[in-house]
Parts: C-alpha cells; structure tokens; sequence
C-alpha cells in the first residue's frame, strides 16, 4: 500500500459527505478502521469501501400487485344472515 493513499479523517468526511464528527465517532465505536501515525488518524482507502459496503441497506421487496377489491364470495351458499336463520330453524325444529 501506498503511504499517500491515506486518507485523513477530514478526507474522509468531505468524500462520504459527513462531518468530520461523525467520521470520529464512527473510529471510536470501531466501525472504521483506522491507524495512527505520529498522532495523526489515518484510514486505508479499502477500510472505507469496506465501511460503507458493510452498511449497504436491503432493498425491501416490492410488494405484490394485489387487486383494489376483493373477489366475489362462494355462490350458491347464501349470506351468513341467511345461513344463521336456517340454523335457528332447524334448531327450532328439533
């Protein structure tokens, strides 16, 4: 590896669009790895491209095309009113 292919933690932040802040919490919680040099932070460019593929979000599946109503009921069996008095009727009856 090259030496000036470190990066700083400032270089890191104004490449992933973060505050240098968030960049310094994120080596101090150990999710980015990070070495020091002579008091300085400094970060391999793989550790950063490891660091953000490791965060890549799962696309959530498109749901399923489900029609706006529902399907028309079994035919032929009635209502549920309907079947609720037939069984009134033959409980009247027995």
């Amino acid at each position: 590896m090259k030496v000036d292919s470190l990066l700083s933690p400032e270089d890191v932040a104004q490449a992933c669009r973060l505050s240098r802040r968030a960049v310094y919490r994120a080596i101090d919680r150990g999710e980015l790895p990070a070495v020091r040099l002579c008091s300085r932070l400094r970060i391999r460019p793989d550790d950063l491209e490891q660091w953000i593929d490791e965060r890549l979000l799962d696309r959530p599946q498109a749901a399923p095309n489900v029609p706006q109503s529902l399907p028309p009921g079994p035919v032929g069996r009635g209502s549920f009113r309907a079947m609720l008095r037939a069984a009134e009727r033959e409980e009247g009856a027995a």
